[in-house]
């Protein structure tokens, strides 16, 4: 069975140390020396943001470490088509760290290893999983390690600057309570967010030619957490662009719209709004301060059947896989009735939610009682399967947040509004030289 969303990745460094910048005569000597081709290309310069630089090995290595952990393959067509989106990545946080500087904010070796760590645990991975990964995909940790203190040295300057100023009322917290009282059983969506800025007129095109190549990407198996840590915008990105359980009314109408007819599982189009444009996935529904979806435990029988089999041999299959469910009270007595029957194979599958079912298989399955089977079906061109419920583990009623909850939500919301109109101030001011 498959879950259908992990958690995953997200956005650099390398300052121009003061004797390479007054000192353009030694550019000159190094220039002149007889390097091999491909050292003089990764020691080109791809692009100057005020004092920094971002060299062409850097950026080769954050597109190569971006294809990677997306789940992307490294074909030249696909280093062209994310070589600008990366780079841009790229420039904002040389931005966001130089401004941390200013602020004389510092981010130590056991910060970066403590956030090393939750992406590990975010993807389900050992201890030192991310080196190895890195490793044997050929990409230098330091690609890693710069992206990360990039975006701790941005948290803390936000935290510091832009969160002090923002003051929630308890107006404002008692709006919200009395709205999701409201709201009580209506649907409750469990989402993910990919953001784009649209700082201005003139970018509208580039940004939309970016999201349209994010969205190729998600289609051709890329991981939606991976690929918002790389690139989106939203405060968001630093969990792999998971919101959390969002109810009505809690975000923009525009998006609210289009997020309320989806399916879960599903990814919508771009949609525009005044700040930008924002890929949406809905993860899950439930019933707002409801329930969520049961847990089941099940024991799935299965039966092969030769390719091209004639109908006949089917349904005598199945019949096989149906009588042993007949005969059988609970799961334990149903996995040794399968094990009767030549070929078959009897798996007890690990507990679930009922929602990691393919649809009409759910449907099926929600309608059994425990220690009932479903009616034997053909799965693909060879094998026949039947599932019986050993187990069903039915939810608590989700309580409405407290207060506190609801104000920090809130307080996220400004300061991460806030903190992108920030960063676009700082672009506006920048002194950007691009070489690529």
């Amino acid at each position: 069975m498959r879950r259908w969303i992990e958690s995953a990745l997200r956005t650099g460094r390398t300052t121009v140390p003061a004797l390479v910048v007054l000192a353009p005569a030694v550019l000159m000597i190094a220039a002149a020396m007889p390097w091999p081709a491909a050292a003089q290309d990764m020691q080109r310069i791809a692009a100057i943001v005020n004092d920094d630089i971002i060299s062409y090995f850097d950026l080769d290595a954050r597109v190569k470490f971006t294809l990677v952990s997306s789940n992307a393959q490294d074909t030249p067509d696909n280093r062209k088509r994310f070589q600008q989106q990366v780079l841009k990545g790229m420039i904002d946080e040389k931005l966001q760290r130089q401004e941390a500087n200013k602020q004389s904010i510092k981010i130590s070796e056991q910060e970066i290893g403590r956030a090393i760590g939750d992406i590990e645990k975010q993807n389900g991975m050992p201890a030192g999983g991310l080196d190895r990964f890195l490793s044997s995909s050929n990409v230098p940790k330091s690609t890693l390690t710069q992206q990360v203190e990039a975006q701790l040295a941005w948290q803390k300057l936000v935290q510091r600057k832009i969160k002090p100023r923002v003051d929630i009322g308890d107006d404002e917290i008692e709006e919200t309570l009395k709205r999701m009282e409201a709201n009580r059983g209506l649907p409750e969506m469990h989402l993910a967010e990919i953001f784009l800025a649209i700082d201005s007129p003139e970018q509208e095109d580039e940004v939309l030619k970016n999201m349209d190549r994010i969205i190729e990407q998600l289609g051709r198996g890329g991981r939606f957490p991976s690929i918002a840590r790389q690139f989106s915008q939203s405060a968001s990105a630093a969990a792999g662009g998971d919101l959390g359980w969002v109810q009505q009314g809690q975000i923009d109408e525009q998006i609210e719209l289009v997020v309320r007819q989806m399916p879960a599982s599903t990814i919508s189009k771009p949609i525009r709004t005044v700040g930008g444009v924002y890929l949406m996935a809905v993860i899950e529904k439930r019933e707002a301060g409801g329930v969520g979806p049961a847990r089941i435990k099940l024991q799935q029988g299965m039966l092969p059947v030769p390719p091209r089999a004639p109908p006949g041999d089917i349904d005598a299959a199945k019949a096989q896989l149906d009588s042993a469910a007949k005969g059988a009270a609970d799961c334990q007595a149903y996995d040794q009735a399968i094990k009767q029957v030549p070929r078959a194979r009897s798996v007890n599958l690990p507990e679930m939610s009922v929602n990691e079912l393919p649809g009409p298989l759910r449907q099926t399955v929600e309608g059994l009682k425990i220690g009932q089977a479903m009616p034997a079906q053909q799965v693909d061109a060879g094998t026949v399967m039947a599932l019986m419920v050993c187990a069903r583990i039915e939810p608590e009623p989700t309580p409405l947040p407290g207060r506190d909850d609801i104000k920090e939500r809130l307080t996220q919301q400004r300061v991460d509004l806030m903190s992108r109109r920030y960063l676009r101030d700082l672009r506006r001011a920048a002194f950007v030289d691009l070489r690529v």
